[in-house]
């Protein structure tokens, strides 16, 4: 019998043969090894995973980007795209091809819940889901919920005020980082469970414990997706998540269960998600076939609403004001637009704000600059293979474009690490201006085709007349602490660091 020390030098022997093996395919045979990219990440998933930690990744692929091209090879089955031609050959149904399903590292679901919009792998249940939820986010859904936006934003507005007015200076120190989120996560609890105060975050000032936990779970749910990459190293990642990361989780998601339950059983005539979705609810007074949605799906999408519905519009919002700030002179020129177009701020609707070109214009440039998602949403090429941008990948190499990149490509924008509203004005198709040949159709914040986010249309009016409320009613200038908005670290979604603002109030 082999005494232990030798087998151990075996395993070893072994194991640095196989690395070597690995490495050297990676390098030489694989049918990405044609394609430009730094070696180590070429050859190991190591590099990407570590830089995924340290809340770098979306910076150095953009380092990459910047580097290689537009088509760069992060890790021995993962290639980034940097180009508007990408969004559709990833994101779109190409007639005569398979579609890109989702990548299962990223978008699986918790054990034990039903499957959302979010995680659902196939794209028969993705569009099951999709066509369910859409009925929420349809335009005459959001005529229904505006009036409740509207009393979320004008509470907003009258607390600000209500401090401004507490000093004796008439200025008031905030974190809008707070505000904001206060003010989406009170929108959405609304609106996914009739309860105005389902949160009640502005009323009190103050986080639920939810929202507390929601960057964390984003942080976290990143790291613990990097498991999926080692399976066999996943008992080790697990321990190093602390216990009351998982527990905080089940507790908010049993809140969201009971609080659908609340809501189904209510005779509540509000006009809401629930009231919107609830004749598609199978098994309760409406769809009764397999085309209707489950309790427990409702359940899991109602989660993933909440989660996904607030914490993205609050990063948008905190990088317009951020940008804002910083640009005087397109502060200046959002504010004369909106006080040339409205008399008072009981005229500012979503229809109405919707026709503002500089308004659109600043959003626009506020998700080119700071996209809720700066990194790509992952996809993986079906099996048989396919091309993306002319290009040829094998079956089962994850892609994506990687928004942070593609938005600020400096081949594709002019200027395009600055913030200029201005490229999205239809003035700018003219010969003389610098930004003629900016290739906007690169922006898509929201992604494409039957991919693209459910809720956007609500999350632009919210973004539309939030931003224009802010602007209307106060002078906003930078605090003490003076965010970079591209030195925040990033995860799924990026941690938002204390968006510090000087507010005093302007003439009604």
């Amino acid at each position: 019998m082999m005494p232990t020390p030798s087998i151990l030098v075996v395993a070893l022997c072994a194991l640095i043969l196989y690395l070597c093996h690995c490495i050297r395919y990676n390098w030489y045979s694989s049918p990405l090894a044609r394609l430009p990219g730094p070696p180590l990440w070429s050859v190991s998933r190591l590099p990407f995973i570590l830089s995924l930690w340290r809340g770098r990744l979306v910076y150095d692929v953009f380092d990459m980007h910047k580097k290689y091209g537009d088509v760069v090879r992060i890790a021995p089955d993962e290639v980034s795209f940097a180009s508007g031609e990408a969004w559709k050959d990833i994101y779109c149904r190409r007639p005569g091809h398979q579609p890109f399903l989702k990548n299962p590292i990223w978008w699986g679901e918790m054990a034990g819940r039903a499957e959302s919009i979010v995680s659902v792998p196939s794209w028969d249940g993705h569009e099951k889901h999709r066509k369910m939820i859409s009925h929420c986010f349809s335009d005459r859904a959001l005529n229904d919920e505006e009036s409740l936006v509207q009393a979320h934003v004008n509470l907003l507005i009258n607390t600000l005020c209500a401090k401004v007015e507490e000093s004796p200076t008439m200025t008031a120190m905030v974190n809008m980082v707070d505000w904001y989120s206060f003010t989406t996560f009170d929108i959405i609890g609304e609106l996914c469970f009739g309860d105005r105060e389902a949160f009640g975050c502005l009323k009190n000032s103050n986080y639920h414990p939810w929202i507390k936990q929601i960057a964390t779970y984003f942080k976290y749910g990143s790291l613990m997706a990097t498991i999926r990459f080692y399976p066999l190293l996943a008992n080790i990642v697990h321990r190093c998540i602390p216990r009351h990361v998982y527990d905080a989780q089940e507790k908010n998601y049993q809140w969201a269960v009971r609080k659908v339950r609340e809501r189904l059983n209510s005779d509540t005539p509000q006009r809401d998600f629930m009231s919107t979705i609830s004749p598609y609810l199978k098994g309760f007074g409406g769809a009764r076939d397999e085309s209707g949605i489950s309790m427990a799906e409702l359940e899991s999408n109602f989660y993933v609403l909440v989660n996904a519905g607030s914490s993205t519009c609050t990063t948008v919002l905190c990088g317009a004001t951020s940008y804002l700030m910083k640009s005087p002179e397109a502060m200046l020129t959002l504010r004369k637009e909106l006080r040339a177009r409205f008399k008072n701020t009981s005229e500012m609707t979503f229809s109405k704000l919707a026709n503002l070109p500089y308004l659109n214009a600043v959003i626009e440039e506020s998700l080119r600059l700071a996209p809720p998602v700066g990194g790509a949403l992952s996809h993986v090429v079906p099996p048989g293979g396919d091309t993306v941008c002319g290009i040829w990948l094998p079956g089962g190499t994850q892609v994506g474009v990687h928004q942070w990149s593609a938005f600020r490509n400096p081949l594709k924008f002019h200027n395009a690490d600055a913030f200029k509203p201005e490229r999205w004005l239809a003035e700018i198709k003219t010969e003389n201006s610098p930004f003629l040949s900016d290739d906007r159709e690169t922006v898509s914040a929201f992604s494409v085709g039957s991919w693209m986010c459910i809720g956007k249309n609500l999350a632009m009016a919210e973004l539309r007349l939030i931003i224009s409320r802010m602007v209307w009613r106060f002078n906003i200038a930078e605090g003490r602490n003076k965010v970079i908005w591209s030195e925040q670290k990033q995860y799924v979604q990026m941690e938002l660091d204390n968006l510090e603002v000087e507010l005093s109030m302007l003439e009604e």
